[in-house]
């Protein structure tokens, strides 16, 4: 692939590869009635107009080769005309959904008068006439619609009308259709051009060709191939001209073969030669159930009777690599654990007769042990496996204890054979809390966050407060870089699909919540808020494209509220009422979001630097941590790049994380405190299942011995008031639904979880039920924290943790019920008083020192989830690349910018693959097919990138293009530590 060619103008520069152009430009200022414009022309004649106000980037795709022009402008906005021949103008309303797209209403239109004229003039009466549109529309070759069209309207006063309008007239028709009257003409007048603000040239070049190997990642564990190319015409010409004219040939006697090669002794040998690949107009070809080794494609110009006439192109060199040898374990619950292991089967073969020497052979796996670093065999719990019919098993064991397995093979003579290394350790969880003696610890390391500080409230909490609470939000969403789809016939309203996951998670919860927080600081309430935010999040939040992608979405959302509006008003008024509460909050959010300039995690560092938010980090990717103990250089990758992404997210180092799922196994807390990291959050019993009794339950953290970690158990009371749909504040009768949507808005109000009659949402009803629930939630704790209070040493800690979608996604009024908290610790009382982790911490640095269970937050609090059989499939291939990430990491060869800078976009693909939340959505059954896809993408991306980073350090071959297409389509962690998957030194 080409390398990039770069542009530069006064304010624009472009960067091209192949067609793909990404622009940007610098700071540009406009007018409240203009908007900017980045145009594409070619040849003089305009191709496409992209409006582009409040950005700095966009990336575009230009049809074809040939030399464009980009230019970006100002212009005046779209304005409307009503031409009418009435003394008192009719009421026309106009509202478009897209540009294709729109919805037309007409009344106060004096048909007395228009009846008289017709009888003065024609002799005709009103029902003599139909009532018809013409529409006027500009060419549209997307749609095909014509130019002019005349649509029947009837006795109604309304019309949905399709295609890039230019004007639309309502006329009076006779039976003839020859018009009597034009009742009214609405002119749709485009942009005026303003100033130009620059223009450069940028020249793409022909069709390229190429031809490329790389490996296919699929369910099974077997080695697959996957040859991809694009022939030009231009060359399909140059074979015919200069091969098969000067034989007599034509491609009816002549094709292209696509052949594989493998190298075996230093030189290359045709693989399966027996195979006829003839490609015809195929783009790519499967090569299935391939041994490792080194590989190349070639296509090849041959006669049908075998003759090769010429060699056309060989691919890069694919170098495919076996599985991990050996077996690995990974924890699900108090009984559970599942194995899994890779044998190469040739190898295995040959020791296995070798070893029979005539005399039969079984094979199974041998379970230890391990108590105080001594393994103990269990042959109780030996299983006798068949290794070419299964290559893993979920194995039943005994609760609270720490396992390890191998794969042996028996001789009838008794005599083994170790096929496999003993396994990395996996723990099943406790049952019930432990005996040992209950010890304490003081911590007392310096901590600096500008939430340690006294809190303020009208009642001087501070002073006087007899508990305290730590309120935490959890944000996070699967990086997915990717448009939304709005298709071309103009119809378009929101699907939840996962491309809009991004973009719903900021109209419903993270621009209400940035909203309701900075309310509260303008009217002077002061708050302590804990949060984290993911990296995948935070690098959405920052992603040039998907700001673009909002405005574009957010202003869709508008245009529809604002149709839903004249809808309702004439078919079903008792809905117009929430109609108009949708058009006002997505306003709103549009506001917000550009008051910020489209970068939201700048209005969290604000609240942060300010004192009322902590923001901890989490897992890069939300990689569930707890399987990747056999490989735990990918949880330093995934620790590492987190802490890195938060400091230049946010302008300091995080004080603790957001365990992805809550999930928790020994030997987390190591990495966590290699790091720095000094506490993280939990589910109940991962503290109350602790090897000793906790004498705080749940009301302190814990630490964790032998580390300086800390561990903040979950409140249950307060994770059931709001989490719960049928006991929790959301279910309340009075709040909007979530479940059904009245067209492409939400318009009823729960009204009865039970049944499916819903009556009309009314706001005033909604936020009155939060403000009481507020109440309700803030007088339980001071409940609570009055019948405790007298038991403990120090002040009872209630740690209510949420995910931050359930306020304002899930539960709509979620943000006001925040408000309205956080307003009323503040000014009605004084006991319980707000605090962070990390201020605890500096107050309370002596606190239990225990061995927590093994858990996570899901459904049974265990690992279960994530290890169904429908995606237990995926830690073999992650496991896999992580390997191959090490040694490529570990690489002493190359230490150059370009071999950076391959490590770099490799990592990126791994900790992607590593995303907990695609097991997750296809364990729940949803949008399966999508999330393999984003799967198997991020691993082909990783192996693609690794057959470019081995075949520049073995033979000084570069791909720059490819590189910089793959960094500029996913840009997540710019931060990244090449070598983060190196393994670190003890």
């Amino acid at each position: 692939m080409r390398e990039s060619t770069v542009v530069v103008g006064q304010t624009l520069k472009a960067e091209a590869l192949g067609s793909h152009i990404l622009v940007s430009w610098s700071k540009v200022s406009f007018l409240p009635d203009e908007d900017l414009y980045l145009e594409v022309f070619r040849e003089g004649s305009l191709l496409a107009s992209h409006r582009v106000s409040h950005l700095q980037q966009l990336e575009i795709d230009l049809p074809g080769a040939g030399d464009f022009t980009l230019v970006l402008s100002r212009k005046r906005r779209q304005e409307l005309s009503l031409v009418s021949g009435f003394h008192y103008s009719p009421h026309v309303v106009f509202v478009s959904e897209n540009e294709r797209r729109h919805h037309l209403s007409w009344g106060q239109i004096d048909w007395r008068a228009v009846e008289a004229e017709l009888k003065l003039t024609t002799g005709l009466s009103l029902k003599e006439t139909r009532a018809f549109l013409r529409l006027l529309r500009y060419p549209d070759p997307v749609t095909g619609f014509p130019e002019e069209e005349w649509q029947e309207v009837g006795v109604s006063d309304r019309s949905l009308i399709l295609g890039l309008i230019r004007a639309v007239e309502l006329h009076l028709l006779d039976r003839e259709g020859h018009s009597l009257k034009r009742i009214f003409r609405l002119e749709v007048i485009p942009p005026e051009r303003g100033a130009e603000i620059d223009k450069i040239s940028i020249t793409v070049g022909p069709e390229e060709f190429y031809l490329y190997l790389t490996r296919k990642v699929v369910e099974p564990d077997e080695l697959q191939l996957k040859a991809f190319w694009r022939i030009p015409q231009s060359l399909v010409d140059e074979l015919e001209r200069e091969f098969l004219a000067p034989r007599g040939l034509s491609w009816e006697k002549a094709g292209v073969v696509l052949r594989l090669f493998r190298q075996e002794g230093g030189s290359w040998q045709e693989f399966r030669p027996h195979e006829h690949r003839a490609i015809g107009l195929a783009r790519d070809w499967i090569f299935p159930l391939i041994p490792p080794g080194l590989y190349q494609a070639r296509l090849l110009l041959e006669t049908y009777d075998g003759e090769t006439l010429t060699v056309i192109a060989s691919s890069n060199l694919c170098f495919l690599a076996g599985g991990q040898e050996g077996i690995f374990l990974l924890p699900i619950d108090e009984y559970r654990l599942f194995a899994y292991w890779h044998l190469e089967q040739e190898s295995l073969t040959r020791r296995l007769e070798e070893f029979a020497a005539g005399d039969s052979v079984k094979t199974f796996l041998r379970l230890f042990e391990e108590f105080s670093g001594n393994l103990y065999p269990r042959p109780d719990k030996d299983i006798e496996v068949h290794l070419g019919l299964t290559n893993n098993w979920y194995l039943h064991l005994e609760p609270d204890k720490r396992w390890r397995i191998q794969i042996l093979a028996v001789r009838g003579d008794g005599k083994l054979l170790e096929l496999t290394p003993v396994s990395n350790p996996a723990q099943t969880g406790r049952l019930s809390t432990g005996a040992n003696p209950v010890v304490y610890k003081t911590v007392d390391l310096p901590l600096e966050h500008p939430t340690i500080r006294p809190i303020k409230g009208v009642m001087d909490p501070a002073n006087h407060s007899i508990g305290l609470l730590i309120l935490h939000l959890h944000a996070h969403l699967p990086y997915i870089r990717r448009r939304i789809v709005y298709g071309q016939a103009g119809y378009w309203q929101p699907m939840g699909y996962p491309e809009e996951w991004f973009h719903e998670a900021l109209v419903d919860t993270y621009i209400p919540l940035i909203d309701r927080l900075e309310s509260l600081v303008a009217e002077g309430v002061d708050f302590k808020l804990s949060m984290d935010i993911s990296p995948a999040l935070s690098n959405m939040m920052r992603c040039p494209l998907l700001q673009e992608e909002f405005l574009r979405y957010i202003e869709g959302l508008i245009n529809l509220a604002r149709a839903e509006i004249e809808r309702t008003l004439r078919e079903e008024p008792h809905y117009t009422h929430a109609a108009w509460v949708h058009l006002e909050r997505f306003e709103k959010a549009r506001e917000i979001f550009l008051r910020w300039e489209g970068d939201l995690t700048r209005a969290f560092r604000s609240l942060q630097d300010r004192g009322y938010l902590e923001i901890s980090t989490c897992a890069a990717t939300h990689a569930f941590l707890p399987f990747y103990l056999s490989h735990k250089e990918a949880i330093y990758a995934q620790v590492e790049t987190a802490i890195r992404d938060y400091e230049e997210t946010f302008g300091r180092l995080p004080v603790g994380i957001w365990l992805p799922e809550c999930a928790y196994h020994p030997g987390i807390e190591e990495i966590l405190d290699h790091f720095g990291l000094r506490y993280f959050f939990s589910e109940t019993h991962t503290v109350l299942l602790a090897d000793s009794p906790v004498e705080f339950g749940y009301h302190a953290p814990v630490y964790i011995r032998g580390s300086n970690v800390a561990v903040f158990p979950r409140d249950p009371e307060t994770g059931k008031q709001v989490w719960s749909g049928e006991e929790g504040y959301p279910g309340d009768p009075d709040y909007l639904e979530f479940h059904i949507k009245g067209g492409p808005l939400r318009y009823n109000r729960v009204t009865d979880r039970r049944s499916q009659q819903k009556e009309p949402y009314n706001r005033d009803w909604a936020l009155a039920k939060a403000a009481s629930h507020a109440q309700h939630f803030m007088e339980g704790r001071n409940f609570r924290f009055e019948y405790v209070h007298g038991w403990f040493w120090k002040k009872p800690l209630t740690v209510a943790t949420y995910d931050a979608e359930l306020f304002g996604h899930h539960w709509f009024e979620g943000p006001d019920f925040l408000y309205f908290l956080l307003k009323k610790i503040y000014h009605n009382q004084n006991q319980t008083e707000l605090i962070t982790p990390a201020d605890y911490l500096a107050r309370y640095p002596t606190n239990q020192d225990v061995f927590p269970a093994t858990s996570s937050w899901g459904d049974k609090g265990t690992f279960d989830k994530w290890m169904y059989g429908s995606v237990s499939w995926m830690y073999r291939h992650i496991h896999q690349a992580i390997a191959a990430a090490r040694e490529m990491a570990e690489a002493p060869e190359v230490d150059d910018e370009y071999s950076r800078r391959l490590l770099a976009q490799a990592s990126r693909e791994v900790l992607w693959a590593m995303n907990s939340d695609l097991a997750f959505v296809i364990s729940n059954g949803h949008f399966i097919d999508r999330m393999k896809e984003f799967f198997f993408e991020a691993l082909e991306n990783f192996w693609w990138l690794r057959d470019l980073f081995e075949s520049y350090r073995k033979h000084g071959h570069r791909d720059e293009g490819a590189l910089r297409l793959l960094e500029i389509s996913r840009p997540i962690f710019p931060r990244i530590n090449p070598r983060c998957f190196a393994r670190r030194k003890r």
